[in-house]
């Protein structure tokens, strides 16, 4: 019997990677089959996490040179102070 797609499953086994729907069963999973190895942990996996969105703004040096110069537009529209005012032609 091959390995579940752990896809679909939030919870993952640490040693063989299996993928479960319950936390519990990921622990009876590793005291049935992996009882000999110490430190096997549970994972969850992250693109089944629920919660709020949470996608931070990134540091400008990180943005390609289109979204800085957009950022700038915004800054200035809304009269806040830019360091890349050179990006849109102000001195």
């Amino acid at each position: 019997m091959g390995k579940r797609n752990h896809k679909a499953a939030p919870y993952m086994c640490g040693q063989c990677k299996q993928g479960f729907m319950h936390e519990k069963a990921v622990r009876d999973h590793i005291a049935d089959k992996h009882r000999t190895i110490h430190g096997c942990g549970v994972f969850r996996c992250i693109d089944r996490v629920d919660g709020p969105d949470h996608d931070p703004e990134p540091f400008r040096g990180e943005l390609s040179m289109a979204e800085r110069s957009i950022a700038a537009e915004l800054d200035v529209a809304m009269g806040e102070r830019t360091d890349d005012l050179w990006l849109i032609g102000g001195a």
